[in-house]
C-alpha cells in the first residue's frame, strides 16, 4: 500500500473521529436533547439513546485501531497493541504520574476551598469500587486514539508542543457535543467549555510529556487517563461549583504543564533540555518504538 504522510493519517484520524462522534454517535442525541445518563440525579433515557452514547465513547481507539490495521498491516497492528504492556516505564515515572494527578486533584480541592466550602475526603474511600471498571471508559477507550495514535503520528513530523497542543483541542472539540447533551456532568453542572479546553490542552502535555520520557507507553497513556478520570469523577461530586472555581478549575495542571515545558522544552519534552540532540520523532517512526536510553 503506498505510503502515507503521518500528517495525512493524522489528519483522517481526526476527521473521522469528530465525524462520527459529531454525525453519528453524540452530535444526534445533543441536537434533538435526547436524555441518556444522568450521571447527577442517576436517571436514564431511552435505551437506544444510551446504546449510541456508550459506543460513542469508543470512537478515538476504534478508528486508531482500524487505521492502524488498514495502514500498517497485520504486523503493524501487533506492534500497536504490543504497546498497551510496555509495563516496564520505571519507578520513577510511575510516582510522576501519581503525583502529577495527585497534585492536579489536590490543587482542585484547595480552589474548592477558597470561597470557604468543603470537601469529604471519604468520597474517594466510598467510590474506590468503581475504580476498576473506570479503565474501560476513557483510558481504553480514548488513548488508542489519542497518545497512542494522533500524539505518535504528529510527532513525526511535528514538536512535541505543537502535537500536544493539536492533541488536546481534538480531545476537547470531541467532547464538545457532551456539553449540549442532557444528563452529562458536563450539561448538567454548566462546565465552560472554554476552561475545559484549556485544562485538557495542559493535561495533554503533560500525557505527551510521560510518554516520550516512556518509551512512547501506551500503557503510561492508560494508567495517567485511569487515575484522571477517577479523580475528576471524585471531586465532581464532592466540590461546590462556582464562578471562581470554573475560572480556576484546571489551574493545577496549566501549571504544572507550564513547569513541564520550561524544565523539558518545547521540542522534545523529553530527556533534559540541556542534552536533547535531536527530534523525538526518531523514536516514534514505529509503533513499536526502540527502548530509549536515559539521558
Amino acid at each position: 500500500m503506498k505510503k502515507r504522510s503521518p500528517i495525512t493519517e493524522a489528519f483522517l484520524f481526526t476527521l473521522l473521529t469528530l465525524g462520527l462522534s459529531y454525525f453519528v454517535f453524540w452530535g444526534p442525541i445533543a441536537l434533538f436533547q435526547v436524555p441518556t445518563i444522568n450521571f447527577v440525579e442517576n436517571t436514564r433515557g431511552p435505551l437506544w439513546a444510551i446504546i449510541l452514547f456508550l459506543l460513542g465513547g469508543f470512537v478515538p481507539s476504534g478508528v486508531s485501531l482500524i487505521l492502524v490495521r488498514l495502514f500498517e498491516g497485520k504486523e503493524g497492528f501487533k506492534r500497536f497493541l504490543k504497546r498497551t504492556f510496555q509495563f516496564n516505564i520505571g519507578w520513577r515515572w510511575y510516582l510522576t504520574t501519581v503525583l502529577v494527578v495527585a497534585f492536579g486533584g489536590l490543587g482542585q480541592i484547595l480552589i474548592n476551598r477558597l470561597p470557604g466550602n468543603h470537601f469529604k475526603f471519604s468520597l474517594y474511600l466510598s467510590q474506590l469500587p468503581s475504580f476498576i471498571p473506570l479503565i474501560i471508559l476513557g483510558p481504553l477507550s480514548e488513548e488508542y486514539g489519542w497518545r497512542g495514535y494522533l500524539s505518535t503520528k504528529l510527532q513525526q513530523k511535528w514538536s512535541a508542543l505543537a502535537s500536544s497542543v493539536t492533541v488536546g483541542v481534538v480531545w476537547a472539540l470531541w467532547h464538545l457535543p457532551l456539553f449540549f447533551m442532557i444528563g452529562t456532568s458536563q450539561h448538567e453542572l454548566q462546565i465552560p467549555f472554554i476552561g475545559f479546553l484549556v485544562g485538557i490542552v495542559s493535561v495533554s502535555i503533560l500525557m505527551t510529556w510521560i510518554n516520550n520520557n516512556t518509551r512512547n507507553s501506551l500503557w503510561a497513556a492508560i494508567l495517567f487517563h485511569w487515575l484522571y478520570t477517577f479523580t475528576v469523577q471524585v471531586n465532581s461530586t464532592g466540590i461546590t461549583r462556582s464562578g471562581l472555581y470554573n475560572r480556576l478549575e484546571y489551574l493545577p495542571y496549566v501549571i504544572m504543564a507550564l513547569a513541564v515545558l520550561f524544565i523539558w522544552g518545547p521540542k522534545n519534552l523529553y530527556g533534559c533540555r540541556s542534552k536533547q540532540t535531536g527530534s523525538i520523532a526518531d523514536q516514534l517512526q514505529q509503533h513499536a518504538p526502540n527502548p530509549v536510553k536515559n539521558q
